[in-house]
């Protein structure tokens, strides 16, 4: 990726007007999944999942209110392609393979 510090855009569910910004190095554990975390939302297909800090987001925000427990949390977030480069997604691809 010719981007020396790419970011990704994360959402908590994959509905979720909410996003916040992450360098792509701290997206740990790339899977396909069709379930959020936090409340356990069903997706109608399936996303590229993963995990991020809680307090490491570069910009915007996430739902999550750290209210089981003082933080920072490992908190698990979606990926939608209409949030990020395609280069980004191409990356993640190339990590999980294509769904």
């Amino acid at each position: 990726m010719g981007n020396e510090h790419p970011e990704i855009v994360v959402r908590r569910q994959w509905n979720d007007w909410r996003t916040a910004t992450y360098r792509l190095q701290d997206f740990e554990s790339p899977h396909w999944d069709n379930t959020s975390g936090g409340v356990g939302a069903p997706a109608p297909r399936l996303f590229i999942h993963g995990y991020v800090w809680c307090d490491g987001a570069i910009d915007g925000e996430v739902a999550h209110s750290c209210s089981h427990g003082e933080g920072p949390h490992r908190i698990k977030v979606c990926v939608v392609k209409k949030d990020n480069t395609r280069a980004v997604i191409r990356e993640l691809e190339k990590r999980v393979g294509k769904s």
